[in-house]
């Protein structure tokens, strides 16, 4: 629109731009990104379209700012659940890692189902919205980083940056194909079978603090 969005101070305000932000989710949710409209949004909302322009330049503006919250919530679990602790001795680093690594999982798998219509409308937007993208992408570098500490942590020194990487795109690429694909084994099949391979990849060739030669 070319307007500067204003930004709201008084409790009506905030209120009305909430539900503009919870009307947002249910339309691009229910009726995807290019049937979800401004107008649509503020009608769900039960504000004027003129009231949607006042807070948000557009609707890509609204599925921004929705998505780098929930991001941003899921990140924070899952950082949580892979947050480095002191290991006493190197036998509790493989239960350790089997139970940092499942918490990990449900709790991307729990972000995935959440809302499903809204992940696919983020997942084909990112591409196409570079500040989307390069949010997403900044939280995903911590995640890598954080498995990456783990694994130094756990004595899991070679190239630890490359093989948390791909424990993240196996985590990430099992998840949307269980959760939003077509699920062929219960989630305790699956959250076993899934936190084994990632085991089997994290272990590497563990040296008990050394790097292997």
């Amino acid at each position: 629109m070319g307007k500067a969005v204003r930004v709201p101070r008084q409790e009506r305000a905030l209120r009305s731009r909430q539900a503009l932000l919870e009307a947002g989710r249910e339309q691009l949710s229910e009726l995807g990104y290019a049937s979800a409209t401004a107008k649509k949004i503020a009608s769900a909302a039960g504000v004027s379209v003129g009231t949607f322009y006042q807070y948000f330049p557009d609707k890509d503006a609204v599925l921004r700012e929705l998505a780098i919250d929930r991001f941003e919530s899921i990140a924070a679990r899952a950082i949580t659940a892979l947050s480095p602790a002191a290991v006493r001795d190197a036998a509790n680093v493989d239960a350790e890692a089997v139970a940092r690594f499942r918490q990990a999982v449900i709790a991307v798998a729990d972000y995935h189902r959440e809302d499903p219509g809204f992940h696919a409308v983020v997942t084909e937007r990112r591409p196409h919205d570079p500040e989307l993208d390069e949010r997403i992408s900044a939280g995903e570098g911590m995640l890598i980083g954080r498995i990456a500490a783990l694994l130094r942590q756990w004595g899991r020194h070679t190239d630890p940056e490359a093989t948390a990487f791909v424990l993240f795109g196996m985590v990430e690429g099992a998840v949307h194909a269980h959760c939003l694909g077509h699920a062929h084994v219960s989630d305790e099949r699956f959250y076993e079978a899934l936190v084994q391979s990632l085991m089997l990849v994290a272990r590497g060739n563990a040296s008990g603090g050394k790097d292997a030669t």
